[in-house]
């Protein structure tokens, strides 16, 4: 809560109706490419009850959410990569996500997974603009210019990606490309704040997703307690974290 990570952020009530009732009706933008979830807003609702602690009249994370989330999100990746799983990791945020993601992947690499990079993967263009490249940094895809990291959005650099690690047991990542890999039936942890709940209905199902609620917004020196936390679950078994 002292960090910003959980508690209020940039998403009110309204906006928060307006997210819900976007992915019950299928919107595509606000399911970020996932298929629709087959889910009337009473149940979109829910999952985002369940799975943030939020409701309309509090639009906000609970930090308990949060802590169970990735206490299981760290032992998640322990379980694949003491198997010599193959992990893909990605970030649409990396000037706030990047160092979190970078501590998963090192510790997962320890362990023994096979953290997917390759050379730089491109030209692809995003939303239309000048060309852009899938860059690896510790482990960790990202969307660049060559010069800067650039945030991603939309299907294309996702599509690039995915192209280039194949299929993995599990995918670590946030935004576009959590949304693809799920959206290709992958094994997902994916880091999600209140402005992005498409994969809130499929994480209260049965299936292959765990969302970890999240602002993701925030300096990357605010996740040191959620990088405490995921340390923390990746030294305890896979369904006993809580």
């Amino acid at each position: 809560m002292r960090a910003k990570i959980a508690g209020r952020g940039p998403v009110g009530p309204t906006e928060l109706r307006h997210l819900v009732m976007r992915v019950a009706a299928g919107d595509t933008g606000a399911l970020g490419g996932v298929s629709a979830p087959s889910a009337v807003a009473p149940e979109v609702w829910d999952a985002v009850h369940a799975v943030y602690g939020a409701s309309f009249e509090h639009p906000e994370i609970d930090p308990d959410m949060l802590v169970a989330a990735a206490l299981r999100a760290g032992a998640r990746v322990a379980t694949i990569a003491r198997a010599g799983g193959r992990i893909g990791f990605a970030t649409s945020a990396p000037a706030c996500l990047l160092g979190v993601h970078a501590a998963l992947a090192r510790l997962a690499r320890t362990a023994g997974a096979d953290v997917l990079e390759a050379d730089d993967s491109g030209p692809i263009r995003v939303d239309g603009r000048s060309p852009r490249w899938i860059r690896w940094i510790d482990g960790v895809a990202t969307v660049t210019d060559r010069r800067s990291l650039i945030a991603a959005e939309g299907p294309d650099a996702p599509s690039e990606w995915l192209f280039q690690i194949g299929r993995p047991a599990l995918v670590v990542a946030d935004g576009c490309f959590a949304e693809a890999a799920a959206e290709a039936g992958i094994e997902v942890v994916a880091a999600s704040g209140l402005d992005r709940i498409a994969l809130a209905v499929p994480a209260t199902r049965p299936g292959r997703c765990l969302v970890i609620p999240v602002h993701t917004t925030r300096p990357p020196r605010h996740y040191r307690p959620l990088v405490e936390l995921l340390e923390d679950g990746f030294g305890t078994p896979f369904g006993t974290e809580m």
